[in-house]
């Protein structure tokens, strides 16, 4: 075969490997690709076969690593109220078991206590979300 041939094999196997994402195509790809080089520096008709063959089974036994990379998954993060639990707020105004309002991310909420009543200017963590309501305790700072 001629060298623009096994350029041609590796470029619709890459076409084919874009359509459908299975990885196996571009194993083929990898290996006309390899075999049209090795056809540039030799006469030999065999050669590039069996560098087609090699290089092909080689980069399907790549394969498993390269799904667990493309694959692999991003650690959970909390989004939207869950990720408010925890956060250190500053209380605006007394806050009670029945009212009061923190500053909490630069937006003002309204906030309960847990336990007792803490002062304004107290630093507290949200503890929960009750609807659009904080739930807060006094911030042990260590």
């Amino acid at each position: 075969m001629h060298t623009w041939t096994w350029f041609a094999i590796a470029g619709v196997c890459a076409v084919l490997e874009i359509l459908n994402l299975s990885l196996v195509f571009a194993s083929f790809a990898i290996g006309a690709f390899f075999a049209a080089i090795s056809q540039i520096f030799t006469t030999n008709t065999t050669l590039p076969w069996i560098v087609f063959a090699i290089a092909t089974v080689l980069s399907l036994r790549l394969k498993p690593i390269v799904v667990r990379y493309i694959f692999r998954k991003t650690p959970p993060s909390d989004t939207g109220i869950a990720a408010l639990i925890g956060h250190k707020a500053t209380s605006t105004s007394p806050i009670t078991d029945s009212s009061g309002t923190i500053k909490l991310k630069n937006e003002t909420w309204t906030a309960r206590s847990e336990s007792g009543e803490i002062p304004t200017g107290e630093s507290v963590t949200v503890v929960r979300i009750d609807g659009a309501v904080a739930i807060v305790v006094p911030r042990a700072d260590f």
